[in-house]
């Protein structure tokens, strides 16, 4: 018989995934004279037989590039090749690019000059990606103070060393290497004498230096002098507290403008930092000096929440939820050791 149905039951998927930032993922930026057909194009690739069908040749600088990279191992699942024309700059032809392709996160060109590297790092600064540029010029790192761009300074620059280190490091977890003391394959040390590796490391550069048989980048930091881990480490918080936070706000009905409210925004901060501590991002605690420096004693971190009534009025009024920190220590990384030996008789 029909019947009044007082009973209703509504099951709504929230699981689906939101896109995490890609942070493995490098681009080659490469430049034809028109005409070309490969002018404008854009594509990722996991092998070079993919390069070759979609027209490049074994001769072109971008293969050479991504053939570095994709010889290391770990090497970069994928890898993203953009071709510019060169009546365009390089600016021009990445502010282009990111409308419509912008998931990849390390820029490397196939120009070797000084004004292209500066044109690319100083890009790289104001669009929050980090740029590799190569040289054998030591004046490349002259004036140059910039967060977001890491010259290596080499005498076989013609062989993109730079593709080889950005291809052994970038796919890596970030938190669990330095740049500095890897080992890419395919890469010759350089050939400075002492006064110009000194000149290099001044202006906060790196080579590929040999020690014992073994050749390795020499440092591993940006040309303002910061490590590259670092800044790495900087952009993943950022990245994955904007996701996190924005998952919160879709996925729930609304966040309450209460103390219970925030309390719900400050477990999800936790929770990313508590995830950056187990990558290796944020130091762990190992003493007493350490747990002043957090909350909840295993990583050196602290948060504060204002509560509601800490908050001002034209801020409540606007619904901003204002005066939320946190404070946390990068685990880093020893990069030099100095020791002192006694002997005695």
């Amino acid at each position: 018989m029909p019947y009044i149905n007082d009973l209703t039951i509504s099951i709504i998927l929230q699981t689906l995934a939101l896109q995490q930032q890609g942070f493995g993922i490098p681009l080659i930026l490469g430049e034809r004279t028109s005409p070309s057909e490969l002018i404008g194009d854009y594509g990722e690739f996991s092998d070079l037989t993919s390069m070759i069908a979609a027209g490049f040749t074994t001769d072109d600088p971008e293969y050479k590039m991504a053939a570095k990279m994709l010889a290391q191992s770990p090497c970069p699942e994928k890898i993203a090749v953009y071709i510019r024309d060169d009546t365009d700059t390089i600016p021009e032809a990445l502010a282009e690019l990111i409308v419509s392709h912008n998931n990849w996160y390390a820029l490397l060109i196939t120009e070797r000059d000084k004004t292209s590297l500066a044109a690319a790092g100083g890009w790289a600064a104001s669009n929050k990606k980090l740029f590799f540029g190569c040289s054998t010029d030591l004046t490349a790192l002259t004036d140059r103070n910039v967060n977001r761009e890491a010259y290596l300074i080499h005498t076989d620059a013609a062989n993109y060393p730079e593709a080889a280190w950005v291809g052994l490091c970038l796919p890596q977890e970030i938190g669990s290497i330095t740049w500095k003391w890897k080992r890419p394959t395919g890469v010759i040390a350089s050939t400075f004498n002492l006064t110009e590796l000194n000149q290099i490391r001044t202006g906060n550069g790196q080579t590929m230096s040999e020690r014992s048989g073994v050749v390795y980048t020499d440092e591993g930091i940006t040309t303002a002098g910061e490590y590259i881990d670092v800044i790495q480490a900087r952009d993943y918080i950022e990245a994955r507290l904007g996701e996190e936070l924005f998952a919160l706000q879709v996925k729930s009905g609304k966040i309450p403008y209460d103390n219970t409210g925030f309390a719900r925004i400050e477990s999800v901060i936790r929770a990313v930092l508590n995830e950056c501590g187990n990558r290796g991002i944020i130091a762990r605690v190992v003493d007493e000096a350490d747990r002043e420096k957090s909350d909840d004693g295993i990583y050196m971190y602290t948060v504060a929440v204002p509560a509601r009534s800490e908050i001002p009025a034209n801020d409540r009024a606007a619904r901003k939820l204002t005066g939320i920190t946190f404070t946390l220590t990068i685990a880093g990384a020893v990069h030099n050791v100095a020791i002192t030996g006694y002997i005695e008789v």
